[in-house]
């Protein structure tokens, strides 16, 4: 259960260009409940680029770097809070990376073990870790290097995870030199009200966590630029995500295709 943040935008920018200061400062106060670990992974030149830290991002100044001294056209950045049993390191960190391909999740899958099933250890080393978020990433590369453009790779394989993991919260962004891909995939998902409890944060827990935890909102920016966000930040312009959906955005044009998680759910296993 984690953080998610991202921006893609015309011409290289950072984050705090795209959705403003003291929107930036709210997100990584987020850190005061997700303290198990932060990173980020962006676009330079026609590569991609990873960062990551086992420590929490509360305060962090390497992460205040990430998002508002160094500009980029797309960058997304996680702040982790582990699932129980799934160790703090950073092995387990997101973003995962393989190629010039960077994803990371906010959500669980349960039981673990059923999902360790589907991947075999090669697939799982080359991710790295032992999170559920690695075997979803191993599950999406098999499908790409299989021949399916990525939004297909990863929309039918939310959409596979999701029919045989009804309670599963699946909210990934995913990075390439040509893409940042979203899914909003959570309907029935239960809310870890038990960590919200431990935190003994009471009052200071951030907005939205009771009863939207797993939202993901959007905005668009006068210039084109685009940010999607993990429920947490308050202000103007953002727009839910409709539940079960998937986008595209182009990192050349700024296109944005959109996708019914529901209707590739229905379709025939592959």
């Amino acid at each position: 259960m984690c953080r998610l943040l991202a921006h893609v935008s015309p011409t290289p920018a950072t984050t705090q260009d795209v959705i403003g200061n003291a929107s930036c400062v709210e997100w990584q106060r987020l850190g005061r409940l997700h303290t198990d670990g932060w990173g980020t992974a962006w676009l330079d030149g026609d590569q991609i680029r990873r960062y990551r830290d086992a420590t929490h991002g509360l305060g962090n100044a390497d992460l205040t770097d990430a998002l508002i001294d160094t500009p980029t056209r797309a960058r997304l950045t996680h702040l982790r809070l582990a699932t129980e049993g799934l160790a703090t390191r950073v092995a387990n960190s997101h973003p995962f990376r393989v190629g010039e391909i960077a994803l990371a999740q906010n959500g669980s899958i349960a039981p673990i073990s059923r999902l360790r099933q589907k991947v075999t250890d090669a697939e799982l080393a080359r991710v790295g870790g032992e999170t559920d978020t690695a075997m979803v990433f191993a599950l999406i590369l098999r499908r790409h290097e299989a021949g399916e453009p990525l939004f297909d790779a990863v929309t039918t394989t939310v959409a596979e995870i999701r029919r045989e993991f009804p309670t599963a919260a699946l909210n990934l962004l995913v990075l390439s030199p040509e893409e940042l891909i979203a899914t909003h995939a959570n309907e029935g998902a239960p809310i870890p009200h038990d960590l919200f409890e431990e935190s003994g944060l009471g009052s200071d827990l951030p907005a939205d966590h009771i009863d939207h935890y797993y939202q993901l909102s959007w905005r668009r920016a006068e210039d084109g630029a685009i940010a999607v966000t993990s429920s947490g930040l308050t202000g103007d312009g953002w727009q839910r995500m409709a539940p079960e959906t998937a986008v595209r955005i182009d990192l050349a044009t700024l296109e944005v295709s959109r996708r019914d998680l529901h209707e590739r759910a229905a379709q025939p296993v592959a």
